[in-house]
This record gives structure tokens, sequence and C-alpha cells, in this order.
């Protein structure tokens, strides 16, 4: 795990010896199960996780009680609960394991001391969060613009080890139709 971790980061940004030893020197390892719950909505969110397998589901509850699937964020990578995160407001949405997957926790006031210490650092952390911000804008110009088709084949050209594995309800939610529409699509959309 650290060594992927070690890899992932040096994509974004050289990293001397002593840097990544005291980024790695900070994280926690974890295990979440298959479901498992990372952020809770409502709850404070002051943690992001880097995984390097499987993938999380963020969801939520609309008006009428039924669960909205929202995102996916695939492995390699970080994942939180980001405006909670940011401003230490309850989160709107939960985020949930969907495999049995060890993680590396790290807590916000420890990564903070960091920033505040190593410029090279900081910039790393701005760089995740650019990354961060870039995807959630990609991901709602394709919710917004385009039509369930080309959102579902999106998924297939750039997740194609993870699309056999997502139950097809949360599929059909995260396009916003249904598990009949999905079905007929999928025979069409390869």
């Amino acid at each position: 795990m650290i060594e992927s971790f070690k890899g992932y980061l040096s994509r974004l940004i050289p990293l001397e010896e002593a840097e990544f030893s005291l980024i790695s020197g900070i994280a926690i390892h974890r295990e979440l199960k298959k479901k498992e719950l990372f952020v809770q909505n409502g709850e404070i969110c002051n943690k992001v996780l880097f995984f390097d397998k499987g993938y999380f589901r963020f969801f939520h509850f609309d008006y009428n009680g039924n669960e909205i699937t929202s995102d996916f964020i695939f492995a390699p990578g970080f994942v939180t609960s980001y405006t909670s995160f940011l401003t230490g407001k309850p989160s709107f949405v939960n985020v949930q394991s969907m495999d049995d997957t060890k993680v590396l926790e790290f807590r916000k006031a420890d990564l903070y001391s960091f920033y505040d210490r190593d410029k090279n650092v900081e910039r790393l952390g701005r760089l995740i969060a650019e990354s961060v911000a870039k995807n959630s804008e990609e991901h709602l110009f394709l919710l917004l613009n385009q039509p369930a088709e080309i959102r579902y084949k999106n998924l297939i050209d750039n997740y194609p080890e993870f699309i056999k594995t997502i139950p097809l309800q949360y599929i059909a939610s995260y396009l916003g139709i249904t598990q009949e529409t999905l079905s007929r699509m999928r025979k069409t959309v390869k």
C-alpha cells in the first residue's frame, strides 16, 4: 500500500524521501469492509483516505426517501466528503466503500500542520484539491449536459474493470434512469 501511495504522489509532484516519510508517517492504516460507510450524512468529515483498490460510492436520499447514487470514486485516489472536510460542516452525502479495502487515513489537523511546515507538501495538497475540483466539474457537466447513454459509455470507457462489479441499481441511479432502461441501454451501448 505504501509503495502504491508513493507512486501515486510521485505522479503529482516530486517529493524528497524525508517529505514522503513525514506524510506516510501520519497515515493510519485501516481496513474497510464492503458496504461500510466512511462518511455518513450529517456527520462532520475531518479525514481523507487514500486507496489503491476498489471504489467508493457517494449517495444521498431525496425528499421522498429514495436513495440516489451521485458519484463513484475509483482507485487509485483520495476520497472524502470534500465540502465537509473543507468547511467543517456536516456532510450532505454518504461515502461508502464498495469493496473490502485497505486504506491510508489522514486526519485534517495532521495534514494542515504539515502544510504550515512544508511548502512542497502544501503544494501537493493543492494539486490533489485541484484534481478533485476538476473531476467534480467534469462529472457535473456530464450530468447536466449529456444523455444517459453518453454517461454510461463514459463509465465503460474509463473504468472497464469496475463497470462489471457495480450493482445495476447503483449505475441506474447514477445515470438518473430506471434499471429497466439501463438493461435496454446495455444491449446497445458497448
